[in-house]
């Protein structure tokens, strides 16, 4: 497999710099769907390479793996904080209403995801209920449904896949079974 092969040859034995990275990424990386290699990265580090009890044995990029799980710290772990949001879920006539990121963000800019709701003292009738955990921050994460239009922009469900969509929209939509 031609991925495989680029994927050991840029990895064996060393941390990459920025420069190789880039140049890693676009060899390896769909230009149609990117987001699927980070979400299997991120995937293989949520089940198999973690942190304390690495699962090498059925890693399946051990053989590009120079540290087999015992690469040494470089810094101090960040404490992890915790956070409620609210988002709207209007879905209806197969469109979803997003709403874009700023490109000023820290955070994704750009990205599309659901309108977050700002509570003005009364919690509203939560309708979905999941976590999600992004940078040093865990999210008890509260879908609202909603239908009153409001900010954003409506794309048709079919559309969802070929917009940059955060990994919480994603999470989101398909928890909801729209995607």
């Amino acid at each position: 497999m031609e991925t495989w092969s680029v994927w050991r040859s840029a990895c064996w034995g060393r941390r990459l710099t920025s420069a190789e990275v880039w140049e890693f990424a676009e060899k390896v990386l769909s230009l149609e769907r990117p987001g699927d290699f980070n979400q299997a990265m991120m995937e293989l580090g949520a089940t198999v390479c973690v942190p304390g009890r690495p699962k090498c044995l059925v890693c399946p990029v051990a053989g590009a793996c120079v540290t087999k799980g015992n690469l040494p710290e470089t810094e101090k772990a960040q404490r992890t904080s915790k956070a409620t949001v609210f988002y709207a879920l209007d879905c209806r006539e197969g469109k979803v209403r997003l709403r874009q990121r700023p490109k000023a963000a820290a955070v994704m800019p750009l990205m599309w995801e659901l309108p977050e709701i700002m509570l003005n003292g009364v919690a509203p009738k939560v309708w979905l209920r999941l976590k999600h955990s992004i940078t040093t921050t865990n999210y008890d994460v509260h879908v609202v449904r909603d239908t009153g239009g409001g900010a954003g922009k409506r794309f048709a469900v079919a559309r969802l896949g070929r917009i940059p969509l955060t990994g919480l929209a994603r999470k989101i939509l398909r928890a909801a079974e729209i995607l």
